[in-house]
């Protein structure tokens, strides 16, 4: 009976949000979910962009994915009663919908009683009236505290005059329980149909033509007109090719009158990891008309500029090109939209004929590491490194479905000549094998977890690492290659709170000196981790 009053009761509060939603560019049903890792605030009281609200929210810096997640909190009115974030999708009548995300119930503020977690889907007409909906439980009292779970659920078929599918992220407060906390983040709300989300990836590159590339599969765009650009593109053998040695070419040349670009793209995607592009020449020699990007992009389920504010296609890069532009600098990286304040960083960079070099973006779950080196992918060493860039803002992208793709293509107009740009290797590590962190700054103040190279570094003979823990607990710190091979274990015990040093001599797990070299050490507590690199020198 009780569960039958909380149904009705829900039913109740779900039915009068749209009265107290904040975000009106939310109201309207569009294609795809907007700001799905809440990265992004809102305006005129809405705590996220693109993201309606009701009752008691805010917002949180521990998360998922980012450094925001959503905070939901009963309304705590003494009656069973609701609060949440809602978005509306267009939808047609026997649509099925899928909703994945994480959930988080906070040691602080945990659920209690009767009140959950829920996840609702309502279906609504095309005046705004609600038709019918269903609820998932995502968390209760007794669900495991301090660590996002993921959920994941599939609707029924939506019922005869659905015009809009609201996804409803809520708590349910029953009467007498304490106001308490959930927190969500990284959702994603897609719609099963035919075409699926897997199969639009491929809309460009249909034509069964594949090169293999430092032992990936890669397919190559369809000969016509595609974005970037838009160019027209070609996926013949003399445009786009390996050779004998293995390294990947790439194009721009005229045939009759028209210029043709060429792309590849990774026939799987790869997720968190430092993925590593290896070229050979001068790319500063390019056509000030000509873009060599090395991209990681997903294919939504609709292209819409309108929606670019919250990088929906999951997109980071890596340029070089002068933009139209001879005397402008010729590389950059960009979290996408490149627009934003604070999401490119421009530089020049001089290359050698035949010069070797490497430029790399290292994704993470709350920042993106861009660096550019002579040498290759195992030369990463500071006296090496041209440039490197920390992007920390709120476009990073989600681990959903982005490959990799290698463009040459035409910014403003063809290119005087032919344009060439050739790859030796892409090299990829993954997170969190290969503990991709390299956090050489102090750690901030208060955290619960840290750790970092004291004194003098990059070092000669060995290193002094230095733990900060916040309270007791056992503790092991490792040290990897950059592969993720485990060098050796330096310690493993229980320790204090507080800040501690241990020393490491500079061996392996052998007794032997390592090599010079770049190394990762990993202090773990619990299901926590810290990172960070460890330069030896020769």
């Amino acid at each position: 009976m009780k569960d039958a009053f909380s149904r009705h009761a829900l039913a109740l509060a779900l039915a009068g949000a749209a009265c107290v939603a904040l975000a009106p560019e939310a109201a309207r049903a569009q294609c795809m979910l907007a700001n799905p890792s809440f990265e992004i605030a809102g305006q005129s009281g809405a705590v996220f962009g693109g993201w309606s609200q009701f009752g008691s929210t805010g917002s949180v810096t521990t998360a998922k994915h980012g450094r925001v997640a959503a905070r939901v909190s009963g309304p705590n009115t003494g009656n069973w009663d609701i609060s949440g974030y809602w978005q509306a999708q267009a939808s047609v009548p026997g649509d099925r919908w899928k909703v994945a995300g994480h959930v988080r119930v906070p040691s602080a503020t945990p659920l209690a009683g009767n009140s959950k977690a829920v996840v609702n889907v309502e279906w609504r007409n095309s005046g705004g009236a609600l038709l019918s909906y269903e609820s998932h439980d995502v968390a209760t009292s007794a669900t495991v505290r301090d660590s996002f779970l993921a959920f994941a659920v599939t609707t029924a078929a939506a019922p005869a005059n659905t015009a809009s599918a609201r996804l409803v992220l809520a708590v349910l407060q029953g009467p007498g329980d304490p106001q308490r906390d959930a927190w969500y983040d990284q959702v994603k709300f897609e719609k099963q149909t035919t075409p699926s989300l897997d199969a639009l990836q491929w809309g460009d590159f249909s034509n069964g033509r594949t090169v293999s590339f430092s032992g990936r599969t890669w397919r190559v765009k369809n000969t016509g007109v595609y974005g970037p650009g838009p160019n027209s593109f070609s996926s013949a053998t003399d445009a786009v090719w390996v050779d004998a040695n293995g390294r990947l070419h790439l194009t721009i040349k005229k045939s009759g009158a028209t210029w043709y670009s060429t792309e590849v793209a990774l026939d799987t995607p790869l997720g968190y990891g430092d993925y590593l592009f290896t070229t050979r020449g001068d790319l500063d020699t390019f056509d000030p008309t000509t873009v060599f990007g090395l991209f990681v992009w997903e294919y939504g389920p609709c292209w819409d500029t309108a929606y670019l504010w919250w990088n929906p296609y999951n997109e980071i890069d890596v340029e070089f090109s002068r933009w139209g532009v001879p005397a402008g600098p010729n590389a950059q990286f960009v979290a996408q939209p490149y627009d934003w304040g604070g999401n490119r960083n421009q530089f020049a960079m001089s290359f050698s004929a035949g010069e070797v070099t490497t430029h790399a973006f290292r994704w993470r779950p709350d920042r993106v590491e861009y660096r550019s080196w002579r040498g290759g992918p195992n030369d990463e060493l500071p006296a090496n490194t041209v440039r490197s860039w920390t992007y920390t803002g709120p476009h990073i992208p989600r681990p959903d479905q982005p490959r990799v793709h290698l463009n040459l293509g035409q910014f403003s107009g063809a290119p005087a000549a032919t344009q060439e740009a050739v790859l030796d290797a892409f090299t990829f590590r993954q997170w969190p094998t290969a503990f991709l962190a390299a956090d050489d700054a102090p750690p901030a103040a208060g955290a619960s977890l840290a750790l970092s190279v004291a004194g003098r570094h990059p070092a000669r003979g060995g290193a002094t690492l230095r733990l900060t823990l916040a309270h007791e607990d056992d503790v092991r710190l490792t040290l990897h290659d950059v592969s993720g091979r485990l060098v050796r274990t330096i310690a493993e015990a229980r320790m204090n709170a507080g800040r501690h040093e241990i020393a490491w001599d500079g061996r392996g797990g052998d007794g032997g000196r390592v090599a010079p070299g770049v190394y990762l050490a990993r202090l773990a507590a619990g299901d926590r981790f810290a990172t960070a690199r460890v330069v030896v020198l020769r």
